[in-house]
């Protein structure tokens, strides 16, 4: 029986004649126009190996080492892809993200031998390139941002906009490129696609010039497939879990609203019946207060991220702390009834406040303080605002002054600009996930000065 010929894939040549007959003779030739439809056959097994560059002739042992390669693109990003709800609902947020960034450099290294690499994903509606793993390259420094942008935003931004995949094969004589990583002389760019939809980029850097070739980049392109999956799994998982907590809230307040008011009414008509008895009436009184209580209590712990639990009596306590008294700490969050309660416990406590309705006038009061010599002891930021995200409040805190602690806060763990993971890796001292209780911030700002005062 005759041994089937390998299978080879030409991606925009056009061959004379006898040079496609040559090929015939040891393969079977398959020419297409765009590297789009190569992937989609090899996503299909649809291979043996692939060709690109005119009058070079591969040999068998050639087409081999391609299906191999091509084999282990398949197995790393089954690995990527093993993200099952059981497995991974345990995890926080920085545990997800972690797992893929592992997983991610894992695959890198082992089918390419890369380790400088970087993945952002696209904001649909800013049109922003959002950095969410970085290995070996510099991050931009704060407030430059990159677009998805034909031009002024670098390779990132060119291949974003476009959704092409673009080679630099000498970063010293591109003027698209943007420094990355220290040193690096030549990178490879893809699109992450989800079916036909940009969701961002993987960017790898090399220290080499002209490290990368046509045949990397076909094959990173089909690994990236596989990370674009991965990471939209990810993304459903934790807005998921997002939108659950937020309709268990509400079933939860409904389901309680009804007998909270029946008490009420009951108590009230006891009232109005027995006017006359003094004693009754005031403990009556009491039960309707508290009873007032309750409902706020519980539409403080449904009402999502936008709530610190527990704060109302500590706000009303002016008790001076050693540790607090002096402090001068900055709050940054969006939510006026969050900033304002962390404001209130804290000055009862003996801490100057800072706050600040913004990232960007975080910032500002950041680099004030750092003009005019005064000093921040603590910062407290939320992740998701407007302009500036909890990430840039923390990077803009580190190049202040590296030894201030800065606390994280997210809603039911929902970090659309990863700022929890990047920040993690470069000395966060803690995040926490509203709605949480005003004691368990205390206790992180406590650990947080006092390790601040030790060091």
């Amino acid at each position: 029986m005759e041994t089937p010929h390998p299978r080879i894939l030409l991606i925009g040549m056009e061959l004379d004649k006898a040079r496609r007959d040559r090929l015939e003779e040891l393969f079977d030739v398959v020419l297409i126009e765009e590297s789009g439809q190569a992937i989609d056959l090899l996503l299909q097994g649809q291979y043996s190996g692939v060709v690109y560059e005119q009058g070079k002739v591969p040999s068998s042992d050639r087409a081999r080492d391609l299906q191999i390669r091509v084999d282990d693109v398949d197995e790393m990003g089954g690995d990527l892809l093993d993200l099952d709800a059981e497995r991974i609902s345990p995890l926080n947020l920085a545990q997800r993200l972690h797992l893929l960034e592992d997983r991610t450099s894992k695959g890198l290294l082992q089918i390419f031998g890369w380790r400088h690499f970087e993945v952002r994903l696209l904001d649909r509606e800013t049109r922003r390139l959002e950095l969410v793993i970085s290995k070996g390259i510099t991050p931009l420094p704060i407030g430059h941002v990159i677009h998805a942008e034909l031009e002024k935003n670098g390779i990132s931004g060119l291949v974003a906009a476009t959704g092409k995949s673009y080679i630099c094969r000498d970063s010293q004589a591109d003027s698209t490129y943007v420094d990355g990583m220290e040193g690096g002389r030549s990178s490879l760019t893809i699109p992450l696609r989800l079916h036909d939809r940009v969701i961002g980029i993987l960017n790898v850097e090399s220290a080499e010039a002209d490290r990368f070739n046509d045949e990397d980049r076909l094959l990173l392109e089909l690994y990236g497939r596989y990370i674009a999956m991965a990471v939209n799994i990810l993304d459903m998982l934790i807005v998921e879990r997002y939108t659950t907590n937020k309709q268990l809230s509400s079933n939860v307040l409904s389901e309680l609203e009804t007998p909270i008011h029946q008490i009420e009414e009951e108590a009230n008509e006891i009232i109005r019946e027995h006017d006359e008895d003094t004693g009754l009436i005031k403990h009556l009184s009491r039960i309707t207060e508290s009873v007032a209580a309750m409902r706020a209590r519980i539409r403080s712990c449904t009402s999502g991220p936008q709530t610190i639990l527990g704060a109302e009596d500590l706000m009303h306590q002016e008790v001076l702390e050693p540790v607090l008294e002096g402090r001068r700490v900055l709050v940054a969050d969006d939510e006026a009834d969050v900033r304002q309660t962390i404001c209130a416990v804290l000055e009862k406590r003996g801490c100057e406040v800072l706050v600040c309705p913004n990232g960007a006038d975080a910032i500002e009061e950041i680099e004030l303080a750092k003009e005019q010599g005064t000093n921040i002891d603590l910062v407290i930021s939320d992740v998701r605002m407007p302009d500036r995200n909890g990430y840039e409040v923390f990077r803009s805190t580190k190049d202040f002054d590296s030894t201030i602690p800065v606390i994280l806060m997210t809603g039911f763990g929902y970090d659309p600009h990863h700022s929890i993971v990047r920040s993690s890796q470069e000395g966060l001292h803690c995040f926490l996930f509203k709605p949480f209780q005003v004691e368990q911030l205390l206790e992180e700002i406590y650990k947080a000065l006092i390790i601040e005062a030790g060091s």
